[in-house]
């Protein structure tokens, strides 16, 4: 009799029955989260693309105090932004017999395809948060490194004491702030989106329970899935959003206005399935994507530190 730890032992000559299926693996992200949720430029032909832009000018209107008098012109000021797409590729070779060897199971180029897709997706909303949240190049000739100033930024350890009390998890506090630094630019109140990780929405049902009864309501309807709107924020989740360490550390998370980040496609996702002789005629699928992105303007994006220990 064969004896598995924990399964009743069975004679040898019983039969193994073997998933006719190839199943993903589900626990990753699997979907562009961020879709829509951006500004799309799909048509950058060369290997870069400047995009020009008018800043806002002083709203006062000088009062004329003569007749004929002088005028006084005041400059538009000018800005740009760069976007330089890259080359990502993803690459998996599938053995010459692996069809006939495999039995049963299905040919594995299907699933293999989808998940390049799936990976693609993935590289999008990590392009996107790069961009928000790192350094974009500016100036006539796309070489001024410009990172988000602090003024955009709610520190780890900010309260409404001020940024001096211990570190604390995502809070109502923090997520006031972050739309107080919005409203402040005038940045426009539609398509606002909050990018959190599963550590945050965890400090958030917790935070608000402390609060009151109603907010507790609307933010277990979002847990539930019954919503997905907060505080004027689209909520997004995600757990590519950068983080000090793998576990336990500080994780930034974003909340900005759609109109603020931007996608740049140079060529969109392209897949090819070739036979590769010199390499005992194994089929190689291959993925390719040409993209980067950029922060189109500082004012429209925030960063949101949250210590994941607490």
């Amino acid at each position: 009799m064969a004896t598995v730890s924990g399964i009743l032992s069975v004679p040898p000559h019983y039969q193994t029955a073997f998933d006719d299926n190839w199943r993903e693996i589900m626990a990753q992200q699997l979907e562009h989260r961020l879709a829509g949720k951006y500004v799309l430029d799909s048509n950058i032909p060369g290997n870069q693309k400047r995009y020009d832009q008018v800043g806002a000018q002083s709203y006062a209107m000088r009062q004329i105090t003569a007749r004929a008098q002088r005028s006084e012109p005041s400059d538009i000021p000018n800005f740009f932004r760069w976007v330089r797409p890259r080359p990502f590729d993803k690459t998996t070779w599938i053995g010459e017999h692996d069809h006939i060897l495999l039995g049963s199971l299905p040919d594995p180029q299907g699933i293999t395809t989808k998940n390049h897709a799936i990976a693609v997706d993935r590289l999008k909303d990590q392009l996107l948060i790069n961009a928000g949240l790192g350094t974009c190049y500016t100036g006539s000739a796309g070489t001024t490194a410009t990172t988000l100033p602090s003024a955009q930024q709610v520190a780890v350890n900010d309260t409404s004491a001020g940024a001096s009390g211990p570190n604390t998890g995502l809070t109502l506090y923090k997520m006031t702030k972050a739309s107080y630094i919005l409203d402040t630019a005038d940045v426009k109140d539609t398509d606002r989106v909050f990018v959190y990780a599963a550590r945050q929405l965890n400090n958030l049902l917790t935070n608000v329970d402390q609060v009151s009864n109603v907010l507790y309501n609307d933010v277990k309807a979002l847990f539930d899935g019954k919503i997905d709107q907060f505080m004027g924020f689209k909520f997004i989740r995600t757990q590519l959003l950068p983080t000090t360490t793998t576990v336990g550390g500080v994780r930034t998370c974003m909340a900005y206005q759609k109109d603020y980040l931007l996608l740049g496609i140079g060529e969109n996702m392209k897949t090819r399935i070739d036979i590769l002789p010199d390499n005992s005629h194994a089929v190689q699928v291959r993925t390719v994507i040409l993209a980067d992105a950029t922060r189109l303007e500082e004012q429209g994006v925030v960063s949101i530190l949250s210590d994941e220990s607490v």
